[in-house]
């Protein structure tokens, strides 16, 4: 709910969608800035996402989905077909399918790789918390033990290490 309200969700109407949410959802939070979408996908993911709002949003920002709201067209983002009618439905399919995005691991996994071992982490190591990721359908704790434990971060080589021991 704070995500929706931040980015202006209550604001993506049938009528006027607003692309605010979307883009951020495929850009920092999903596939990243190279991911593989376009334009048309964030177009058509604002679309998926018209009616999705907060109730009370000064109150414990409850989710709520206002069907009258919605664009209940179909859509195609990513390549994966929203039927017509399929409402709030339409917009938990995409997220699932992002979350479980090949680009998703290897996004995330970069991120985590960049902040515990280098500011351009080996291939390899991002590789194998992207595996990890999608082994384990999106398991934080899982790729974070594979990033934490990995012979990259724990070599001797100081200057590849952005861990550093309480010593150093």
């Amino acid at each position: 709910p704070a995500m929706l309200f931040y980015l202006d969700n209550q604001e993506n109407h049938r009528s006027h969608p607003n692309e605010n949410y979307a883009r951020e959802l495929l850009e920092l939070h999903t596939l990243g800035i190279d991911g593989g979408y376009t334009q048309t996908d964030v177009e058509e993911l604002a679309r998926c996402l018209t009616g999705w709002t907060v109730k009370e949003p000064f109150y414990r920002g409850q989710f709520t989905f206002d069907p009258e709201q919605h664009d209940d067209g179909p859509k195609r983002i990513l390549g994966l077909d929203i039927p017509a009618g399929a409402g709030q439905t339409g917009g938990e399919q995409i997220i699932d399918m992002l979350a479980t995005h090949p680009a998703t691991a290897r996004f995330i996994a970069l991120k985590l790789a960049r902040r515990f071992v280098a500011d351009s982490p080996p291939p390899a190591l991002v590789q194998r918390a992207a595996q990890t990721f999608l082994d384990t359908r999106g398991d934080i704790k899982a790729v974070l033990r594979t990033v934490l434990l990995s012979p990259e971060l724990l070599n001797d080589d100081l200057t590849l290490r952005k861990l550093k021991r309480p010593f150093e």
